[in-house]
């Protein structure tokens, strides 16, 4: 309730950048009070080691015409990801709303998320863990919750990775409880997957709605993002024969935060270059993976949607548009997945929007069209 007033009463953007605010002065605070860290040594791994996606996926930047695109992704070559499994052998309750995973009396296993160190997640709510109403108990479980779990990418970058990461390393989970959030669970795209995946839908899974799990023991993944490997298996049974090449925008509607202010301009200048607007967001999972499986040309906003390039089999183009750069990065997950494709890849970059606090941006189109007829 509270949420909704602020929301009737305040943009978007400045919510968003208030909270962050807050909450990373939270985490140094008062959640260190009341979850401190229960602290795992290395030799408690079955797997551990620090890699780097940039570099070990080969990606190149050679090809990037636009330089200042080109100039913030090579910040990433540097940046090291954790990647482990954790067989954890104590007592510990996997809580409802984020996945965490709750060390009797109230630590925090950080391990239990991929990416829980990042200053815009929550901590758990502690008078909802002491009072834990509800609670399922097993004696084993594997918990597949993850932070963006509910984000289309995310589902198949850092949920589904998990199992094949864990076959990949001889784990046994065909008879183990796979802990899922009933959130994940109801999406369509999570259920279609299931339909053609016969030996993933047959699993154990255990949904979790708004109770705690508790597990006598539990097991906690993390792969390398965007790897190759595990990516080709996912993606295999979805595919489908494409025979066109035609151009797609994809558009994000004015209701998100990320979205371009002058879409109108922008889409009538794609339409003199022969493109279809595409908003994946009013499409089904099949109805993406038969678009993009026809796509030679993709332009797309920078979101989710762009992850229906890996449908895509033959020789494609992506071009992706970001947003200002507010915080001084450009986000690396498309230009992974095209270079890993094969797929040609340049970017364009936003302006900031001219109203404070407003949110959506600016797209030059004279410098769209720039980047159109580099890709045409």
């Amino acid at each position: 309730m509270i949420k909704d007033i602020l929301k009737a009463i305040f943009p978007r953007m400045l919510l968003k950048k208030a909270f962050s605010v807050y909450n990373r002065l939270k985490i140094e605070t008062i959640d260190k009070i009341f979850f401190p860290e229960y602290v795992v040594s290395e030799a408690d791994f079955l797997v551990y080691r620090k890699g780097y996606p940039f570099r070990e996926n080969k990606v190149s930047l050679d090809d990037i015409a636009n330089e200042e695109v080109q100039f913030y992704m090579k910040n990433w070559y540097d940046w090291t990801q954790e990647e482990f499994i954790l067989e954890f052998n104590k007592p510990c309750y996997i809580e409802p709303d984020h996945g965490w995973a709750i060390v009797p009396p109230r630590n925090l296993l950080y391990y239990s998320l991929g990416i829980s160190r990042t200053g815009f997640l929550r901590k758990p709510g502690l008078l909802k863990f002491w009072r834990r109403s509800k609670v399922i108990s097993v004696s084993k479980a594997i918990s597949l919750r993850d932070s963006g779990e509910e984000n289309y990418l995310h589902f198949y970058n850092d949920v589904l990775t998990k199992l094949f990461f864990l076959k990949s390393s001889s784990i046994d989970f065909d008879s183990v409880p796979l802990i899922i959030s009933k959130k994940l669970w109801e999406k369509q795209y999570f259920q279609y997957y299931l339909d053609n995946n016969a030996e993933i839908k047959s699993l154990h899974w255990l949904i979790q709605d708004d109770e705690f799990v508790r597990c006598e023991s539990s097991v906690f993944c993390k792969a390398l993002t965007h790897r190759k490997d595990f990516f080709t298996q996912i993606f295999t049974p979805l595919y489908k024969p494409g025979n066109f090449n035609k151009r797609i925008f994809i558009s994000r509607s004015k209701g998100r935060l990320r979205h371009i202010k002058n879409s109108d301009e922008v889409e009538s200048m794609l339409i003199k270059y022969g493109f279809e607007t595409v908003d994946a967001d009013h499409l089904s999972t099949a109805e993406q993976i038969d678009a993009f499986a026809n796509a030679g040309i993709i332009v797309g906003v920078h979101g989710a949607g762009l992850t229906n390039l890996m449908f895509r089999n033959g020789s494609c183009k992506i071009l992706e548009i970001f947003p200002y750069p507010e915080e001084g990065y450009l986000p690396f997950h498309y230009i992974m997945l095209a270079k890993m494709k094969g797929f040609f890849y340049d970017g364009l970059i936003g302006e900031r929007n001219k109203t404070q606090f407003s949110d959506g941006f600016l797209v030059d189109p004279i410098r769209l069209e720039v980047s159109l007829k580099r890709l045409l």
